[in-house]
């Protein structure tokens, strides 16, 4: 062995010519070759705890720098004991005696060791673990380990450790070491454990560390000493789970255990009948017998060739408890027994021969078609029905004989019939039955109550039946706004709303109309024991006057307030002459599309929050009756209407009210100007020069209450001037779709009856101290 003179360069690297140990002790640091021993007198690094010899090994082997604890020796990496040879890592933590040597540093051929003497100091925290339970769940758990030091010491008293100083005292003063330095050296004992917090479920579960006996129990907690330890969780009728947990110094640890429940044990009792078994749909094994099933609420189904199938709900209680199901299957089969005249005829049962007359055979429940062949003789076959767990007797059936025939009528005609269950066609029907056996025949028609009736076919017989079919009614009540409108069941009218009709029991088709609205169509079905209702509200047929019901206005962030204007037909007047000359030109113009429309023209202050600086100069003009345009509120009435605004200041506003309010703005610019978007949205616009004029109309008649139109001042529409186009449309115009100018529209203050009402004329598109504006937009 090996010993390097103290000093010298420490550093390791990549680039040295062969492997190199660096350690750094107490002492100072001292490098090595590649091969170290550790323990106490005559090792290469001598550290506290250990009497004599090398108890550790670290050396380079094959490129990998490994650590040996000799046989017999206690040796602990990242605070779990060792023995033979492990790898080593960057941060390992290495326990000898009372010392702690930790991987610093680690390359191909290099090696630092930091060695710290634990005695009297705080120990180094090892890598963090993580520990996994056998259920499956990842514990993160710390610990820092801590060794006893019990070899002989020397030199002074004073540099002894305090315990040895105590044992010493204690062998000279025995009986005072009894009484008292026990009981504190087993308190002092017991204050090196650590609580470890345990979360467990279920919470009564058995939780110990099957590592070590030096683990205290209590509570919800559990103390145990700094290191790595295994804890084992268990309870009756759970599978048990193991966790590893390591447990650092004055550091809070806990440890989560889940015990998953065994499966409960469920007895199958089929009174002998083998069948298998499914749980949720998933077959798990037969029956009888016994199977282990999940706790918890389950689906159970049992299948047995010939047998109903067997569905019910388990509420498993898991944990190894028996439960016992008893289980009744029952057939889905019948018995069928027939004789023949003369016997010895071949019976067969849907194209299978199954035996001679007379015969007793089992068939499946349902519908079956049997034919008897004799030599000689006239086939005889007919449809049956066999029901599960019956015996049908079928008698004695005489071949050559022929069939009788069956004529069957009903009230109401038009009823299915069917024998044995096989459709035959409606009534009034005749048929042939063929003879010697009893036969079902069932009618029925939707909404009355099916009529069965059993005939025995006798030869050459002619029967009839004759069926009174009972109705079956329901109740439909149909009610709603507007009231008094027009019923019509399956095109039949039926009365006036409200109304509670009596109806057969079937699909029928109802109409509630009433004029001006849009019908109301429905399809109503009977459902048993319940009465049904055709619950309406028409919608108006004129848009319009449906949005003066449900939305008569409209008002806009900033309080703004728009009216619905009805729909309707008018004479617009051109506007053309001169104010109060008569007898001038008009045309026809329609309304479709429902629009609002300013109740009242837009205010300084409502255009001031779009643009604040809007008339600097206060400018006040008597002809408008105090109009103040200017900075801050108007001092006479906050309600003046804003002018000095030019078209498309006016046509700025609205876009900016629009998006304001989310809605897509009506207006786009091309070609340097303003343009309408079309198709045209639902965003703020100007008021066509039509919907201005027919606004101003709908208010000087007094319909629908005031649009203040009456006023002083001139107003903005969005038309481009134009002093006739026949191309416009006569329904919702918009005006021409270029120009220079745009129109400006005037009420001029007259009601006499031939007068014109209001003044049409060519604006310059200028801001102008007589001219405002309202806005509009269309209800959809």
């Amino acid at each position: 062995m090996t010993r390097a003179a103290t000093g010298g360069d420490a550093r390791l690297g990549e680039t040295a010519a062969s492997a190199r140990i660096a350690v750094s002790e107490p002492q100072g640091e001292r490098i090595f070759d590649s091969r170290v021993a550790i323990g106490g007198d005559g090792a290469d690094i001598v550290v506290p705890g250990v009497s004599t010899g090398a108890v550790l090994w670290i050396e380079r082997q094959e490129a990998v720098w490994t650590a040996q604890a000799l046989d017999g020796t206690r040796v602990a990496l990242d605070g779990r004991t060792f023995d033979g040879v492990r790898a080593l890592r960057h941060g390992d933590v290495l326990a000898v005696g009372r010392a702690q040597i930790v991987v610093a540093e680690l390359s191909r051929t290099g090696l630092r060791l930091d060695v710290r003497h634990v005695v009297g100091n705080a120990t180094v925290a090892p890598a963090t673990l993580l520990a996994s339970a056998d259920h499956g769940e990842d514990v993160d758990i710390v610990a820092e380990p801590f060794e006893w030091d019990t070899s002989p010491r020397h030199g002074n008293e004073a540099s002894r450790p305090p315990w040895e100083r105590w044992w010493s005292l204690a062998r000279r003063h025995w009986a005072w070491a009894t009484a008292v330095i026990v009981p504190l050296a087993i308190a002092a004992f017991i204050s090196t454990f650590e609580p470890v917090a345990l979360i467990a479920q279920p919470s009564d579960a058995r939780v110990r560390a099957s590592d070590t006996w030096l683990a205290l129990r209590s509570g919800n907690q559990i103390f145990l000493m700094p290191g790595a330890h295994d804890l084992y969780a268990e309870r009756a009728g759970y599978a048990p789970a193991r966790v590893g947990v390591v447990v650092r110094w004055g550091q809070g640890t806990s440890a989560r255990v889940l015990l998953r429940k065994l499966p409960g044990r469920l007895q199958i009792d089929t009174g002998g009948i083998a069948a298998a078994v499914s749980v949720d749909g998933v077959q798990v094994g037969s029956a009888p017998g016994m199977m282990p099933v999940q706790a918890g609420r389950h689906t159970l189904a049992l299948r047995a060739p010939r047998y109903l199938d067997y569905v019910t709900t388990l509420d498993i209680k898991g944990a190894g408890a028996l439960q016992v199901l008893k289980a009744r299957l029952h057939p889905s089969w019948g018995t069928l027994t027939i004789s023949t005249r003369p016997t010895g005829a071949h019976l067969s049962v849907d194209g299978r021969e199954q035996a001679l007359a007379p015969a007793t055979v089992q068939l499946d429940a349902g519908v079956h078609l049997i034919r008897l062949a004799s030599p000689g003789l006239k086939d005889w076959e007919s449809r049956i029905v066999i029901q599960a767990g019956e015996t049908l007797q079928a008698g004695t059936i005489t071949l050559g004989q022929p069939d009788a025939q069956l004529l069957v009528r009903s009230q109401p005609e038009g009823a299915d019939v069917a024998v044995a269950r096989t459709f035959r066609g409606k009534t009034p029907l005749t048929l042939s039955l063929p003879s010697g056996i009893e036969h079902e025949v069932a009618l029925s028609l939707p909404g009355y109550e099916s009529w069965t009736r059993t005939v025995l076919a006798e030869p050459a017989r002619r029967l009839t039946l004759e069926a009174r079919l009972q109705p079956i009614y329901f109740e439909v009540s149909v009610r709603g706004v507007p009231a008094g409108a027009e019923i019509r069941v399956d095109g039949t009218p039926r009365g006036r709303t409200p109304q509670a009709l009596e109806l057969l029991a079937v699909e029928h088709r109802i109409e509630v109309r009433k004029q001006g609205f849009v019908p109301l169509i429905a399809n109503v079905s009977p459902t048993p024991g319940l009465a049904s209702a055709v619950q309406y509200r028409l919608t108006v047929s004129d848009r319009s006057l449906a949005y003066q019901q449900s939305a008569p206005t409209l008002i806009t962030r900033s309080g703004y307030v728009l009216r619905i204007v009805p729909s309707g037909v008018f004479l617009m007047d051109d506007g053309e002459s001169p104010q109060g000359e008569t007898g001038a030109s008009g045309h026809v113009v329609r309304f479709a599309r429902p629009f609002y429309i300013g109740v009242h023209e837009v205010t300084d202050a409502e255009f001031r929050e779009f643009r604040p600086d809007h008339g600097l100069d206060p400018i006040r003009t008597s002809d408008r009756g105090g109009h103040f345009s200017g900075p801050g509120p108007s001092p006479l009435d906050p309600r003046t209407p804003v002018t000095a605004v030019s078209w498309d200041d006016a046509v700025e506003y609205c876009n900016w009210l629009s998006r304001r309010n989310g809605l897509e703005p009506a207006y786009q610019r091309r070609g340097g100007t303003y343009v309408l978007r079309i198709p045209v949205t639902t965003g703020y616009r100007l008021p066509t020069e039509a919907e201005w004029a027919y606004a101003a109309r709908e208010s000087r008649a007094g319909t629908l209450g005031s649009y203040a139109l009456s006023g002083t001042l001139s107003e903005w529409v969005n038309d481009f001037y134009q002093t006739s186009d026949d191309s416009i449309s006569p329904t919702d115009p918009l005006g021409p779709l270029w120009g220079v100018r745009h129109v400006v529209r005037a009420w001029n203050g007259s009601t006499a009856p031939g007068e014109r009402w209001s003044v049409r004329r060519e604006g310059g598109d200028g801001a102008s101290e007589t001219v405002g504006f309202r806005i509009a937009r269309y209800a959809e």
